[in-house]
């Protein structure tokens, strides 16, 4: 191989290797917020009075069908959606979720009835939005929609 074409595959691999990298940090960067929005969120809701059953629920047969969170609110299984976002963002957390999120929350909601052994007579879907300050000396804000219509 030439002195040329050596270059030009050194430098094909070294673009990759770096867009590889600055994506995963990207990537670690939103999941490190959403695993914090989460933990918020299950501290909110647990000092509301609900019990905790599930966090980061997935279907067996389709692993790409997850559930957030899955508390009980007295006898209400209650499925929850976390949308942890910085507050300067354009779109709510309650607004960032389309309808093709809707229709996979569905899907997910209905898997988590079929493979669990209790049965749930009432459920229902609530989304708990945080807004993530840019500013670290203040405290996020949190926001609990209960009852979406989904079903």
């Amino acid at each position: 191989m030439s002195g040329g074409k050596l270059l030009l595959v050194l430098f094909r691999k070294g673009t990759c290797i770096l867009a590889d990298l600055f994506l995963r940090k990207n990537l670690s960067t939103n999941d490190q917020k959403g695993k914090f929005g989460e933990k918020l969120a299950k501290k909110y809701l647990s000092k509301k009075g609900y019990s905790f059953l599930e966090q980061n629920w997935r279907c067996k047969k389709n692993r790409r069908l997850e559930i957030d969170l899955i508390f009980k609110d007295k006898e209400m299984l209650v499925f929850v959606e976390v949308r942890a976002r910085s507050s300067k963002s354009l779109v709510s957390g309650y607004d960032s979720i389309n309808r093709k999120k809707l229709n996979t929350l569905k899907r997910s909601f209905i898997a988590f009835l079929r493979e669990c052994p209790k049965q749930f007579p009432n459920y229902r879907f609530d989304i708990v939005e945080i807004d993530l300050p840019t500013d670290k000396n203040l405290k996020p804000s949190i926001y609990h929609h209960e009852n979406i219509a989904i079903f």
